[in-house]
């Protein structure tokens, strides 16, 4: 058993005894589900983010250069069109580049900041303020390091390629502008992002639908590979192990494989064979130990048995025997006083001892006779034997007692009745011997086809369990021999005890069980 007990404990890991192997399947399914599904989202979540960073990036850096170019290119048209003068062509020209949906501004500013020019005039006349928030990529740095073209959020909350092309004076502008002044305007332009980050959200989506896919093809795969080399051959030995804590003698599991799987069956396997041979010799032992206690209890019962006849034979010798004897004796003793001369004092005072030794031995005789077998108990029953012991034992101890008998109607069959004189009889001389008691109760009661008893002292008590069978421990072997009676009649013993309050003894015997003591 201590064999089979390993062996559930080691293979706890798996499974536990008395659960369901599809329960054990599911669980490592999961378990290896997890454990691919885990590392494939960091990584390729991973990667799917730095991709779509790392290419985001880059298309908005050649966005921006775009951005740039196509403001450079505006610049270069405008410019002509302001060398010859030609305002409302190049009105024209704006107009025609605000007819497409990127181009969300375009500005053609003097030095103030005033627009000056704009598609369809929408917005001509306004003042821009640089120190607005979506000037401040720009402007918050110095003139030098200013990009050409930069991303910024709208006041609208959309975003789009700011690009600022500045139109420097040239010597063909010096017939319109002072020749001192550098820049002589601005050209502003805004181009939305959102046909470019449209496409970078279709990629991205693309990406995850790919990466789902490779992740559901992944677990399928690994499942299927996992339950072929792995589920299936634990699922078999969780199936045996449960089996097997169930009391089943599972069949060898297959060692097909000498990986840590087939080592475990091979373990498993080896242990099975020596459980079973373990409780092959302990079934042996059993029913060999099982006969023994039959034929020490048949022994037992015959040795009780043979002891009370014994006694009673015994008894009876001394009564019809040595009892008449010693009655011839005294009353040859008391014959002799009557022939000796009473002025022979010294052969009347001899007579006289001889009388009381006579009357002594007579009574000690008396005792043992009542040791050995009281009359009382086969006359009149176990309820008058006990208290006639009971008042013999306790007499001169300050022991009181009181025996209930109220409940018991009719006399119990002899043997029974011997088997509780004597168990009675054993818890007494306890009580005398060890218990330092001063009150002592006792019932007998018979109902309902039970015999039940009781005797309760309120003495010093002390541990039940402490009292074992050994040479120094009278009162064990006393519980001893009244718990074999007790067993030889089918019936149960309590014994409730502890340092300082008193014991109690409880019997319970089922009248329709016995057969004999």
């Amino acid at each position: 058993m201590r064999l089979k007990t390993s062996l559930l404990g080691w293979f706890g890991r798996f499974t536990t005894q008395g659960k369901a192997e599809g329960k054990l399947n599911l669980h490592l399914r999961a378990k290896v589900t997890l454990g691919v599904v885990l590392p494939l989202v960091l990584i390729l979540g991973a990667f799917t983010v730095v991709e779509y960073l790392r290419h985001r990036e880059v298309v908005m850096s050649n966005l921006s250069i775009l951005a740039a170019h196509s403001g450079k290119v505006i610049e270069n048209t405008l410019r002509q069109q302001m060398l010859k003068s030609d305002f409302e062509e190049l009105q024209n020209l704006l107009d025609t580049i605000g007819e497409r949906e990127e181009f969300r501004i375009v500005y053609l500013l003097d030095t103030n900041g005033k627009v000056i020019f704009a598609p369809n005039h929408q917005g001509s006349g306004q003042i821009l303020d640089n120190r607005q928030e979506d000037c401040q990529p720009c402007h918050r740095l110095i003139p030098e390091e200013r990009p050409a073209s930069v991303v910024v959020t709208a006041a609208d909350g959309q975003r789009v390629f700011r690009s600022m092309q500045t139109i420097e004076n040239t010597p063909d502008c010096a017939q319109c502008h002072d020749p001192q002044q550098r820049l002589i305007g601005l050209v502003l332009t805004d181009i939305s992002t959102a046909p470019l980050e449209s496409p970078l959200s279709a990629h991205l989506r693309e990406s995850l639908l790919w990466w789902a896919g490779t992740i559901l093809v992944t677990v399928l795969v690994v499942n299927l590979v996992m339950s072929r080399f792995v589920l299936r051959r634990l699922e078999g030995l969780a199936s045996a192990i449960t089996g097997f804590g169930k009391g089943q003698k599972p069949a060898p599991i297959p060692e097909s494989h000498q990986d840590e799987i087939g080592q475990l069956a091979s373990a498993f396997n080896m242990m099975t064979e020596q459980v079973e041979a373990r409780n092959t010799e302990i079934q042996e032992l059993s029913e060999k130990l099982l006969h023994q206690s039959s034929q020490r209890g048949e022994l037992l019962k015959q040795l009780i048995t043979a002891q009370e006849d014994e006694r009673k034979r015994v008894a009876r010798e001394l009564h019809d025997e040595l009892g008449q004897s010693l009655s011839g004796i005294a009353l040859q003793t008391e014959v002799i006083k009557k022939l000796i001369p009473e002025t022979n004092h010294k052969a009347n005072r001899h007579l006289e001892q001889t009388h009381q030794l006579i009357k002594e031995t007579a009574t000690q005789m008396h005792d043992m006779i009542l040791a050995l077998r009281p009359s009382l108990l086969d006359d009149l029953g176990l309820a008058s034997a006990l208290n006639a012991h009971a008042e013999r034992l306790l007499a001169g101890t300050g022991i009181t007692y009181d025996l209930d008998t109220s409940r018991l109607k009719d006399r119990l069959p002899p043997k029974l009745e011997t088997a509780l004189y004597r168990i009675y009889q054993e818890a007494l001389t306890n009580i005398v011997r060890h218990a330092s008691a001063s009150e002592v109760k006792m019932t007998l009661t018979c109902q309902n086809g039970t015999f039940e008893g009781e005797i309760l002292d309120n003495g010093d008590g002390f541990e039940p369990d402490s009292q074992h069978l050994n040479a120094n421990g009278r009162r064990g072997f006393g519980l001893l021999g009244m718990q074999e009676r007790i067993a030889m009649l089918n019936g149960n013993l309590e014994i409730l005890s502890a340092p300082g309050k008193g014991t109690r003894v409880r019997i319970q015997i089922p009248l329709t069980e016995i057969t004999g003591v």
